[in-house]
Protein backbone atom coordinates (compact mmCIF):
# COMPACT_ATOMS: atom_id res chain seq x y z
CA UNK A 1 0.00 0.00 0.00
CA UNK A 2 1.14 3.40 -0.96
CA UNK A 3 1.90 5.86 2.25
CA UNK A 4 -0.27 8.72 3.36
CA UNK A 5 3.22 10.71 3.36
CA UNK A 6 5.22 9.45 0.62
CA UNK A 7 5.92 11.38 -2.73
CA UNK A 8 3.43 9.54 -4.55
CA UNK A 9 0.78 10.07 -2.64
CA UNK A 10 1.57 13.82 -2.68
CA UNK A 11 2.00 14.33 -6.11
CA UNK A 12 -1.05 11.92 -7.36
CA UNK A 13 -3.46 13.78 -4.94
CA UNK A 14 -2.26 16.99 -6.31
CA UNK A 15 -2.39 15.70 -9.73
CA UNK A 16 -5.75 14.56 -9.34
CA UNK A 17 -7.19 17.39 -7.88
CA UNK A 18 -4.86 20.89 -9.53
CA UNK A 19 -4.50 19.63 -12.83
CA UNK A 20 -5.82 22.26 -15.36
CA UNK A 21 -7.09 20.31 -18.06
CA UNK A 22 -10.46 21.10 -17.45
CA UNK A 23 -10.04 24.81 -17.84
CA UNK A 24 -7.87 24.40 -21.59
CA UNK A 25 -11.07 25.81 -23.30
CA UNK A 26 -11.13 28.80 -20.55
CA UNK A 27 -7.30 29.07 -21.32
CA UNK A 28 -7.88 29.20 -24.99
CA UNK A 29 -10.73 31.82 -25.02
CA UNK A 30 -9.11 34.08 -22.51
CA UNK A 31 -5.61 34.17 -24.70
CA UNK A 32 -7.01 33.95 -28.20
CA UNK A 33 -5.70 37.35 -30.34
CA UNK A 34 -2.90 37.61 -28.13
CA UNK A 35 1.11 37.35 -29.96
CA UNK A 36 2.13 33.71 -29.04
CA UNK A 37 5.44 35.43 -27.60
CA UNK A 38 3.08 37.41 -25.31
CA UNK A 39 0.85 33.49 -24.75
CA UNK A 40 4.54 32.30 -23.37
CA UNK A 41 5.50 34.82 -21.04
CA UNK A 42 1.68 34.83 -19.60
CA UNK A 43 1.91 31.08 -19.05
CA UNK A 44 5.33 31.64 -17.09
CA UNK A 45 3.89 34.68 -15.01
CA UNK A 46 0.91 32.44 -14.00
CA UNK A 47 3.18 29.21 -13.05
CA UNK A 48 5.20 31.45 -10.85
CA UNK A 49 1.95 33.05 -9.71
CA UNK A 50 0.87 29.45 -8.17
CA UNK A 51 4.08 28.08 -7.35
CA UNK A 52 4.07 30.92 -4.44
CA UNK A 53 0.80 30.99 -3.85
CA UNK A 54 0.83 27.00 -2.95
CA UNK A 55 3.79 26.69 -0.95
CA UNK A 56 2.94 29.92 0.56
CA UNK A 57 -0.20 28.00 1.96
CA UNK A 58 2.08 24.85 2.50
CA UNK A 59 4.26 27.24 5.16
CA UNK A 60 1.36 28.82 6.73
CA UNK A 61 -1.79 26.85 6.25
CA UNK A 62 -1.82 25.34 9.37
CA UNK A 63 -0.40 28.29 11.39
CA UNK A 64 -3.43 30.07 9.94
CA UNK A 65 -5.81 26.92 11.37
CA UNK A 66 -3.80 27.65 14.69
CA UNK A 67 -5.19 30.92 14.64
CA UNK A 68 -8.31 30.97 13.99
CA UNK A 69 -8.43 28.18 16.82
CA UNK A 70 -9.72 25.65 13.60
CA UNK A 71 -8.50 22.20 14.33
CA UNK A 72 -7.39 19.79 12.13
CA UNK A 73 -9.62 17.49 12.04
CA UNK A 74 -12.83 20.25 11.70
CA UNK A 75 -10.82 21.21 8.22
CA UNK A 76 -10.51 17.64 7.60
CA UNK A 77 -13.99 17.17 7.79
CA UNK A 78 -14.39 20.89 5.72
CA UNK A 79 -11.83 20.01 2.96
CA UNK A 80 -13.06 16.47 2.63
CA UNK A 81 -16.25 17.70 1.43
CA UNK A 82 -15.13 20.63 -1.07
CA UNK A 83 -12.92 17.87 -2.62
CA UNK A 84 -15.68 15.46 -2.34
CA UNK A 85 -17.78 18.56 -4.19
CA UNK A 86 -15.28 19.55 -6.36
CA UNK A 87 -14.90 15.80 -7.69
CA UNK A 88 -18.65 15.36 -8.12
CA UNK A 89 -18.61 18.52 -10.30
CA UNK A 90 -15.63 17.07 -12.67
CA UNK A 91 -17.40 13.63 -12.72
CA UNK A 92 -20.56 15.34 -13.91
CA UNK A 93 -18.64 18.22 -16.28
CA UNK A 94 -19.85 18.50 -19.77
CA UNK A 95 -17.76 19.09 -22.51
CA UNK A 96 -15.59 21.95 -22.34
CA UNK A 97 -15.52 25.14 -23.98
CA UNK A 98 -15.40 25.24 -27.50
CA UNK A 99 -12.29 25.96 -29.55
CA UNK A 100 -11.04 26.72 -32.73
CA UNK A 101 -13.81 28.11 -35.29
CA UNK A 102 -16.48 28.26 -32.95
CA UNK A 103 -14.52 30.11 -30.48
CA UNK A 104 -13.30 32.52 -33.08
CA UNK A 105 -16.80 33.35 -34.08
CA UNK A 106 -18.03 33.49 -30.46
CA UNK A 107 -15.31 35.57 -28.66
CA UNK A 108 -13.88 38.44 -30.39
CA UNK A 109 -9.60 38.49 -30.32
CA UNK A 110 -8.50 39.85 -26.89
CA UNK A 111 -7.52 43.62 -26.95
CA UNK A 112 -3.94 44.77 -26.05
CA UNK A 113 -3.75 44.80 -22.56
CA UNK A 114 -1.86 47.15 -20.52
CA UNK A 115 1.11 45.52 -18.29
CA UNK A 116 -1.04 45.97 -15.08
CA UNK A 117 -3.23 44.28 -16.77
CA UNK A 118 -1.40 42.10 -18.33
CA UNK A 119 0.34 40.80 -14.98
CA UNK A 120 -3.23 40.96 -13.38
CA UNK A 121 -4.37 38.31 -15.47
CA UNK A 122 -1.63 35.93 -15.43
CA UNK A 123 -2.87 35.97 -11.41
CA UNK A 124 -6.64 35.81 -12.01
CA UNK A 125 -7.97 34.56 -13.94
CA UNK A 126 -5.23 32.20 -15.36
CA UNK A 127 -3.26 31.36 -11.90
CA UNK A 128 -6.44 31.64 -9.70
CA UNK A 129 -8.56 29.83 -10.37
CA UNK A 130 -8.19 28.46 -13.43
CA UNK A 131 -4.80 26.86 -12.73
CA UNK A 132 -5.76 26.45 -8.67
CA UNK A 133 -8.90 26.64 -6.84
CA UNK A 134 -9.95 26.38 -3.44
CA UNK A 135 -9.88 22.72 -3.48
CA UNK A 136 -6.17 22.62 -4.60
CA UNK A 137 -5.31 24.85 -1.61
CA UNK A 138 -7.14 23.00 0.73
CA UNK A 139 -5.58 19.78 0.19
CA UNK A 140 -2.22 21.47 0.02
CA UNK A 141 -3.29 22.71 3.92
CA UNK A 142 -4.19 18.97 4.77
CA UNK A 143 -1.38 17.62 3.15
CA UNK A 144 1.30 20.13 4.72
CA UNK A 145 -0.33 18.57 8.49
CA UNK A 146 0.85 14.89 7.32
CA UNK A 147 4.12 16.43 5.75
CA UNK A 148 5.23 18.49 9.14
CA UNK A 149 3.92 15.68 11.58
CA UNK A 150 5.74 12.65 9.40
CA UNK A 151 8.85 14.86 8.18
CA UNK A 152 8.24 14.82 4.81
CA UNK A 153 7.94 18.27 3.62
CA UNK A 154 10.13 17.89 0.88
CA UNK A 155 8.16 15.27 -0.64
CA UNK A 156 4.93 17.73 -0.16
CA UNK A 157 7.24 20.64 -1.85
CA UNK A 158 8.44 17.79 -4.65
CA UNK A 159 4.99 17.57 -5.55
CA UNK A 160 3.85 20.83 -5.73
CA UNK A 161 6.86 22.08 -7.70
CA UNK A 162 5.90 19.04 -10.13
CA UNK A 163 2.38 20.44 -10.44
CA UNK A 164 3.21 23.65 -11.76
CA UNK A 165 5.29 22.31 -13.98
CA UNK A 166 3.03 19.90 -15.31
CA UNK A 167 -0.22 22.47 -15.36
CA UNK A 168 2.66 24.97 -17.52
CA UNK A 169 3.43 22.51 -19.78
CA UNK A 170 -0.24 21.65 -20.18
CA UNK A 171 -1.14 25.48 -20.79
CA UNK A 172 1.97 25.21 -23.05
CA UNK A 173 0.57 22.70 -25.42
CA UNK A 174 -2.75 23.62 -24.85
CA UNK A 175 -4.09 23.41 -28.68
CA UNK A 176 -2.24 20.24 -29.22
CA UNK A 177 -3.54 18.53 -26.48
CA UNK A 178 -7.36 19.97 -27.32
CA UNK A 179 -6.17 18.91 -31.17
CA UNK A 180 -4.94 15.63 -29.77
CA UNK A 181 -7.66 14.39 -27.18
CA UNK A 182 -10.70 16.15 -28.49
CA UNK A 183 -13.73 17.26 -26.33
CA UNK A 184 -14.80 13.91 -25.81
CA UNK A 185 -11.24 12.76 -24.84
CA UNK A 186 -10.95 15.87 -22.32
CA UNK A 187 -14.27 15.06 -20.96
CA UNK A 188 -13.44 11.36 -20.13
CA UNK A 189 -10.37 12.71 -18.67
CA UNK A 190 -11.86 15.08 -16.24
CA UNK A 191 -14.45 12.67 -15.11
CA UNK A 192 -11.66 9.91 -14.07
CA UNK A 193 -9.97 12.85 -12.33
CA UNK A 194 -12.86 13.93 -10.51
CA UNK A 195 -13.57 10.14 -9.52
CA UNK A 196 -9.58 10.44 -8.17
CA UNK A 197 -10.56 13.81 -6.32
CA UNK A 198 -14.13 12.42 -4.79
CA UNK A 199 -12.30 9.51 -3.24
CA UNK A 200 -9.43 12.00 -1.67
CA UNK A 201 -12.44 13.87 -0.35
CA UNK A 202 -14.13 11.03 1.39
CA UNK A 203 -10.23 9.80 2.64
CA UNK A 204 -10.12 13.75 4.35
CA UNK A 205 -13.73 13.22 5.41
CA UNK A 206 -12.98 9.56 7.18
CA UNK A 207 -10.04 10.83 8.80
CA UNK A 208 -11.42 13.93 10.42
CA UNK A 209 -14.41 12.29 11.54
CA UNK A 210 -12.64 9.38 13.20
CA UNK A 211 -10.00 11.51 15.15
CA UNK A 212 -13.17 13.25 16.71
CA UNK A 213 -14.30 10.42 17.38
CA UNK A 214 -11.17 9.27 19.31
CA UNK A 215 -11.52 12.45 20.79
CA UNK A 216 -14.57 12.18 21.98
CA UNK A 217 -14.29 8.72 23.25
CA UNK A 218 -11.25 9.49 25.31
CA UNK A 219 -12.41 12.13 26.64
CA UNK A 220 -15.91 9.96 27.57
CA UNK A 221 -13.62 7.07 28.98
CA UNK A 222 -11.30 9.78 30.90
CA UNK A 223 -14.95 11.23 32.93
CA UNK A 224 -16.17 8.23 33.70
CA UNK A 225 -12.71 6.53 34.89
Amino acid sequence: LMETSSFQHYLIGLLAIGNNVSALGAFLLHTQGMPRAKVKRLILMSGLACLITLVLFMVVGTRILDFFGISVSAFQIAGGLLLGGVGLEMMNSRTPLPTGAAASAAIPPAPDLSDAQFYSAAVVPIGIPLTIGAGTLSAVVLFAETAYRSGTALNLLGAIVILVLVNTAIFRFSSRIMAWLGEVGVTIFIKLMGLFTLAIGVEFLTKGLGAIYLNLRDGALASLG
